[in-house]
């Protein structure tokens, strides 16, 4: 007789239950309570209405256990058309379509089955996809084969004549992206075939961002869950972080408020989610063959930080950008892999035309996240890149990087002054009034310069908004101490008849 003839259960608040591990059993509330909606049946597995619960899940067998969960691990990892499909997150419209399963697709393959020996990747596809508003996006992505796909050639581990072990069994790394064994006698992961269960079910319930300035470096997001009934009536609010676009993200405080944003618009009383994991993945030179953590940071859901950051993401939310067409003769697509360098297979013909539009994140958000996850004012150290964005800002523009980031941030000056004019981002409004008043002086300071043009000499209006922004930021960036800010603050503001001075 197997374990779960007798049925095993799961609760959230059961010992050594981390956040992975709740991730885990959300992922099974989900397929369970999806498998229960659409009419599938998962004989021999089965499971009653009130063993889906707020805080566990228990299931049983009528078979042989190693039967019953071969069943559910196919019904939770599907692949259809070399894409992963997941029912419990993915709506009949994202299973249909290809696009809306990439970031999740994408993401896995870039942090939990990221290595070559852990899961075998087929050919590199890339494909034009035509959204529902007349734009048309590149996807790309690596073929997946079900059979030799991870989680399912790993469950047969977890049995010994059929049944589930009593005994320790051990998992390897990918159950943990970024933290692998550094001795030959150190495993990954050993535990209980309960535990590893719900940790090859995990990357299912968890959100997969990209970072927008290194498109090699992903970012994973882990719930963590404390209501599961409440967090599957809030899913359908994660679906539109599905889209080609919004998966774009400027940092792991952008992912991480973005995702509790989403999840917090549930009408339920009580919050689904206690805080996220936000972790991000991506290569170092030390350590090239695979992609180790590069940041970990721990969100919880404040109201005001998620008050600020709807605001904030409604005004400097992603945006598309029209491509340029490319003339007759040019082929963009003969682009080749890093890997294998072969020409990229294009999956029909009609592919062989050019994306339209490709998703822009605008300069700074990624900080202003990072503010209002920490508690500090939105324009805190705005002029401060974070790494990721100093070294795209080295390769693309050259030169130097505090000129260039002070640049690109005053092409958001429009959404700087729409936050600027949001009440829901001040804790006091006459720090709101003396930011607009700062605004304002600089208008005064620019329009003179205009007009200045009109008295003649070598230099163009362009030319003299150029030279007075570079004076502004060098006087901003020597201001190293509180006194020195302050000095020149009033510089600023006692200038607005003449040029910003030197000193």
């Amino acid at each position: 007789m197997g374990i779960l003839n007798e049925g095993i259960t799961w609760s959230l608040s059961d010992p050594g239950m981390g956040i992975m591990e709740r991730a885990g059993l959300a992922a099974l509330y989900l397929s369970l309570r999806v498998a229960e909606e659409e009419g599938v049946s998962l004989a021999p597995l089965e499971w009653q209405p009130d063993d889906l619960t707020a805080e566990a899940v228990t299931i049983r067998s009528s078979s042989s256990d190693e039967e019953a969960l071969k069943r559910l691990f196919e019904w939770c990892w599907q692949v259809r058309n070399g894409v992963l499909v997941f029912p419990a997150i993915h709506s009949e419209r994202a299973r249909e379509n290809l696009h809306l399963r990439l970031s999740h697709h994408n993401g896995i393959l870039s942090t939990f089955l990221q290595h070559p020996k852990v899961q075998p990747k087929g050919e590199f596809v890339q494909r034009i996809v035509s959204l529902d508003d007349a734009k048309e996006v590149r996807a790309a992505y690596q073929v997946l084969e079900a059979a030799k796909l991870k989680p399912l050639t790993d469950l047969s581990s977890l049995f010994r004549k059929g049944e589930l072990t009593p005994k320790p069994v051990t998992l390897s790394g990918w159950v943990f992206p970024g933290i692998a064994p550094r001795y030959a006698t150190e495993k990954a992961w050993v535990g209980s075939a309960n535990t590893a269960l719900l940790l090859m079910l995990s990357p299912i319930a968890v959100l997969y961002q990209q970072l927008a300035t290194e498109r090699s470096s992903w970012i994973f997001v882990v719930p963590d869950v404390v209501n599961l009934e409440t967090y599957a009536d809030g899913k359908r609010n994660l679906q539109r972080l599905l889209d080609p676009g919004v998966s774009d993200v400027a940092g792991l405080s952008d992912a991480g408020l973005r995702f509790l944003a989403a999840v917090a618009t549930d009408k339920a009383a009580r919050m689904p989610v206690a805080g996220c994991r936000v972790v991000a993945m991506g290569k170092v030179t030390y350590y090239p063959n695979q992609k180790v953590r590069r940041g970990v940071v721990n969100i919880v859901p404040r109201s005001t930080a998620l008050k600020r950051y709807r605001a904030l993401n409604r005004i400097m939310g992603n945006a598309w950008v029209q491509l340029k067409t490319k003339p007759e003769g040019v082929q963009a697509n003969s682009i080749k892999t890093k890997a294998k360098k072969q020409p990229v297979k294009m999956a029909a013909a009609r592919d062989e035309k050019n994306a339209s539009h490709f998703s822009t994140v605008p300069s700074g958000r990624g900080r202003i996240a990072d503010n209002l996850a920490n508690n500090r004012p939105w324009y805190t150290d705005l002029f401060s890149p974070f790494s990721w964005e100093k070294r795209i800002l080295e390769k693309r523009l050259g030169g130097s990087i505090q000129a260039s980031w002070f640049r690109m941030l005053s092409m958001q000056r429009d959404n700087f002054h729409a936050l600027i004019e949001e009440e829901a981002m001040w804790d006091r409004e006459e720090d709101r009034l003396f930011v607009e008043a700062f605004w304002e002086n600089l208008r005064a300071l620019y329009a003179l310069e205009g007009k200045a043009v009109e008295r003649g000499g070598t230099r163009d209006v362009k030319k003299r908004w150029q030279h007075l922004r570079e004076d502004i930021r060098r006087m901003l960036f020597r201001a190293n101490t509180r006194n020195q800010v302050r000095q020149v603050m009033a510089d600023i503001f006692s200038r607005p008849a003449g040029r910003v001075s030197k000193t």
